[in-house]
């Protein structure tokens, strides 16, 4: 069973009559689906699995290769940076979690837990490095951004390992966010500190995700996502009422009036910021909060037809301005409610689409979403996925190959699309019973 997800979405009985009135009968629907879910397994073995495990293993200095040398193979790094590292290891726990390659993956997730402990934990405030280089923190501020993922990391490790240690980590991480991060007056949470978990406001520095000075939609998206994971294995009543706050920013404080999309960048008392460079649609990070919110909905007992009217409609405006009609899959981002024109195609925003436009089918039954989804894995298989091993971050608009050839570095792992292939697999199974 897939442990992602807060539970196993029900299959509508209106979507179960509209698989037998598409034109064929019941049982090719399930073979199809079926088959459809064989072709995730392989692909997630084929280009993920066997691409980074066991080439990306640190052996020297701890947790993972980040980057590829100009020979195709895994190379050292000169730094390393805290979101690709517990992002690898929320995958390798979770591909062991649900019984893929389970001895090789939870030794690999073992092994990048490690270096979260050993390098990059810092024992004198609490929390953990942005970046290490040479076994020692080469930026040692502190952001939620890439802390999310150390909370999600270590709640997955734990359901391989049973370890209490570790799920103790992961809660003592909650709290110290919820210390110096909460924003108690204005709801949500300030982004960026100093060691000593200072905030910081110098608008100079690289502010990971954003501008410094700002909240941020991609920020408080993946603070959900982790603490949706967080709450299902400790049952913590705090969680649980962060989350709710979470699902609040993310439908309601940050979405467009009148319009079906988030944007990013807001001010700490929520006012949109109303540039040019803000007002766009990221139509990978709108179809992935879709599923994450029904799924942190569901968590805390609150999934209900109201959040999935606004998952439709939030996907529906993705698939409207974002789709690619003529050559398939989706574009990157654009302004707001118009066409897309920045339209290459990025492997993230593929992987998202996939469990955005399937979760829309399981709600609807509708079955132009189950051809949306067939469409977005073709050309991910045709385009994104390398005879090299590992995917191509970056296609043009027509699938072929422009000068980012980069099949990893810092900003790419396993999480988006390992992620996605795992999900859709079960979400498949379940469909075809």
């Amino acid at each position: 069973m897939f442990k992602f997800v807060a539970s196993r979405f029900a299959i509508p009985l209106f979507a179960i009559l509209v698989l037998s009135t598409v034109g064929y009968g019941q049982d090719d629907q399930e073979t199809s689906l079926t088959a459809q879910a064989d072709r995730c397994r392989k692909l997630l073995k084929e280009s993920l699995i066997d691409f980074y495990l066991p080439a990306s293993m640190d052996k020297e200095n701890g947790g993972y290769y980040q980057a590829l040398g100009d020979d195709g193979k895994f190379k050292a790094d000169n730094e390393k940076f805290l979101t690709f590292q517990a992002r690898q290891v929320w995958f390798f726990s979770n591909m062991a979690n649900n019984q893929v390659d389970r001895m090789r993956c939870s030794a690999m997730a073992e092994h990048g837990y490690g270096l979260l402990q050993n390098q990059f934990f810092d024992k004198a405030n609490g929390g953990y490095f942005l970046k290490i280089k040479n076994r020692v923190a080469s930026d040692d501020r502190k952001h939620v951004y890439p802390l999310s993922f150390v909370v999600y990391s270590l709640v997955e490790l734990h359901r391989i390992t049973g370890n209490k240690t570790v799920l103790e980590q992961a809660m003592n991480l909650f709290d110290l966010i919820e210390k110096n991060c909460h924003d108690d007056d204005n709801g949500g949470y300030y982004e960026l500190y100093t060691a000593d978990w200072k905030k910081i406001a110098d608008t100079n520095q690289w502010g990971v995700v954003s501008a410094v000075g700002f909240k941020t939609y991609n920020s408080h998206l993946h603070l959900l996502e982790a603490y949706t994971q967080l709450y299902l294995a400790t049952k913590d009543k705090r969680v649980a009422m962060r989350l709710e706050e979470l699902i609040g920013i993310c439908t309601k404080t940050i979405r467009l009036p009148d319009l079906a999309t988030n944007v990013d960048a807001w001010t700490v008392q929520w006012k949109m910021v109303e540039t040019e460079k803000n007002m766009r649609t990221s139509y990978g990070h709108d179809l992935e909060c879709a599923w994450l919110v029904l799924a942190a909905a569901e968590a805390i007992g609150k999934r209900n037809e109201e959040l999935e009217k606004w998952a439709i409609e939030i996907c529906d405006n993705a698939i409207k301005f974002g789709h690619d009609q003529k050559n398939g899959g989706f574009f990157y981002a654009g302004p707001v409610g118009k066409p897309s024109d920045d339209r290459k195609k990025e492997w993230w925003t593929q992987s998202e689409a996939l469990v955005g436009v399937l979760t829309c089918y399981q709600i609807t039954g509708d079955q132009k979403y189950l051809t949306l989804f067939n469409r977005t894995l073709d050309f991910i298989e045709k385009n994104h996925v390398s005879d090299l091993g590992g995917w191509y971050a970056t296609r043009r608009e027509d699938g072929s190959l422009g000068d980012n050839k980069s099949r990893s570095s810092m900003w790419q792992g396993a999480y988006h699309n390992g992620r996605a292939l795992m999900m859709i697999e079960t979400m498949l199974r379940d469909l075809a019973r």
